[in-house]
C-alpha cells in the first residue's frame, strides 16, 4: 500500500494551505493593488466585486457535489484555475483588465472554502473529527503567513505578496493529489441529491441564521478591505500591520482549540449573543485606538467576532442539517454571510473611507446590533 496521510491530518493541511493563501490575500491585497497605482475608491469597488465573483462561485461551481469524490475532485480543479489565473496579474497592468482578473481569481478560489468545510463536515459527522482543533491549524497558516508576509513586503516591495499567493496554492494543489486514508465512504445515502438553493432558503427556519451570520460576518468587511490601508495611512509600519493580522488569529485559535468543550452546554443564541457582543466593543475601540499596543489587544477579539461566531455556524449546519443538503448549505453560508453580506458593506465602506477614515468602524460596530434581536428567535 502506498503513502497516503491520515485523513484528519490530511484536512488539516488544507486548512493550512487554504487559509495560508488567505492570510496573504485578505490583509494585503489591497496594498498589492495600491502599490499598482489602483485608486481608494476603485479598490473599494474592485473588491466588492470581488466578494460578489465570491458568492456566485461558492453558488455555481459546487452544485451537487455531496460525494466525497466529487469534492476532492473540485478540489484539486480549482486549485489549478487559481494558480493560472492568479498569474494573469503578471500579464498586464491594464486597470480594467486588473478587475477582471480580481473578478475572475475571486470566482474560482473561493469555493474552495466551502469545499473543505464540507468536506470536514463529512469527517466530523463518519470520523468524529474534532472540527475546532482541526480547523485551528487553518488559523495558525492565517497567522504565519500573514506575518511573514508583512515582514516580506517591508523587506522588498509589494510583489511579493501576488509572488506568494501563487506558491501557496501550488502547495495546495500538492496536497489535494496526495492520498488520504480513512476518509468517509461514499453511500446511497451520501450519493442522495441536495434539496437545492431555492428549496433550502425558501425554508422560514433558516432565514434566522442566515441574517445573524451574514450580519457578524459582514461587520468585518472595513476590517478587510481598509484594516491595512488605514493603519498604514496612521504611520504604521506592514511589519506591525502583519502581526494585528496574526493577533487576531491568536485569538481565533484559542476559541477554536477549547471550543467544543467550553461551549458543550451553550446555546447557540448565547453564542451568538456573545460574537454581537464582542463585535460592538472590537469596531469601536479600532474606531479610536491609534496605540501599536491597544490594537494588538483589541485584535484578539478576533476570536470572538469571527471564531465564536464561526463556531455557531457550524454546529448549526451539522445539527440542522441533513448530510446530502451540507454542500449546499455551506456554499449559501459562503456566498451569503461570507461574501455579499461582506461586499456591501466593502463598497459602502470604499465609498466613505476616505471622508470617515477611523469612523467606518463605527458602522461595522451599528450594523451588529439586530443580530441581539435575532438570537431570541425559536429557530436559533
Amino acid at each position: 500500500m502506498g503513502f497516503a496521510l491520515p485523513s484528519t491530518i490530511w484536512m488539516g493541511f488544507y486548512y493550512i494551505g487554504f487559509f495560508g493563501v488567505y492570510g496573504v490575500l485578505l490583509p494585503f491585497w489591497a496594498l498589492w493593488l495600491k502599490g499598482e497605482g489602483t485608486s481608494t475608491e476603485m479598490i473599494g469597488t474592485m473588491l466588492a466585486f470581488a466578494l460578489v465573483a465570491r458568492s456566485a462561485g461558492a453558488l455555481l461551481l459546487t452544485r451537487n457535489l455531496t460525494t466525497t469524490v466529487s469534492l476532492l475532485q473540485a478540489m484539486r480543479r480549482l486549485t489549478l484555475t487559481s494558480m493560472i489565473a492568479f498569474s494573469g496579474f503578471y500579464l498586464t497592468s491594464n486597470v480594467y483588465l486588473v478587475f477582471l482578473l480580481v473578478v475572475l481569481t475571486n470566482f474560482v478560489f473561493s469555493p474552495l472554502m466551502a469545499l473543505g468545510e464540507a468536506m470536514a463536515a463529512k469527517l466530523v459527522r463518519y470520523n468524529n473529527m474534532d472540527y475546532g482543533k482541526t480547523r485551528l491549524w487553518g488559523s495558525i497558516g492565517f497567522m504565519l503567513a500573514s506575518a511573514a508576509t508583512g515582514l516580506l513586503v517591508e523587506s522588498f516591495d509589494h510583489q511579493v505578496i501576488l509572488l506568494a499567493i501563487i506558491i501557496g496554492l501550488a502547495g495546495l494543489l500538492l496536497l489535494t493529489v496526495t492520498p488520504a486514508r480513512n476518509m468517509p465512504q461514499d453511500t446511497l445515502k451520501s450519493s442522495k441529491t441536495s434539496s437545492g438553493f431555492m428549496t433550502i432558503l425558501n425554508r422560514p427556519s433558516f432565514w434566522p441564521f442566515l441574517l445573524i451570520t451574514a450580519l457578524l460576518q459582514g461587520a468585518h468587511a472595513a476590517y478587510y478591505g481598509f484594516g491595512a490601508v488605514y493603519w498604514q495611512d496612521i504611520g504604521i509600519s506592514e511589519t506591525y500591520i502583519g502581526y494585528f493580522w496574526s493577533m487576531g488569529v491568536v485569538g481565533e485559535i484559542f476559541f477554536l482549540a477549547i471550543g467544543r468543550r467550553l461551549f458543550a452546554n451553550t446555546s447557540l443564541a448565547t453564542m451568538f449573543a456573545i460574537a454581537a457582543f464582542g463585535s460592538i466593543v472590537r469596531w469601536l475601540t479600532l474606531s479610536y485606538a491609534t496605540d501599536v499596543s491597544v490594537i494588538m489587544l483589541s485584535q484578539l477579539l478576533h476570536g470572538v467576532t469571527f471564531g465564536i461566531a464561526h463556531l455557531a455556524a457550524m454546529r448549526y449546519i451539522a445539527e440542522n442539517v441533513a448530510d446530502e443538503d451540507t454542500m449546499t448549505v455551506q456554499a449559501i453560508y459562503a456566498a451569503i454571510p461570507f461574501s455579499l453580506a461582506i461586499a456591501l458593506l466593502t463598497f459602502l465602506s470604499g465609498l466613505f473611507y476616505p471622508e470617515l477614515k477611523e469612523n467606518i468602524f463605527i458602522f461595522m460596530a451599528i450594523a451588529v446590533v439586530p443580530v441581539l434581536v435575532l438570537v431570541r428567535s425559536k429557530h436559533i
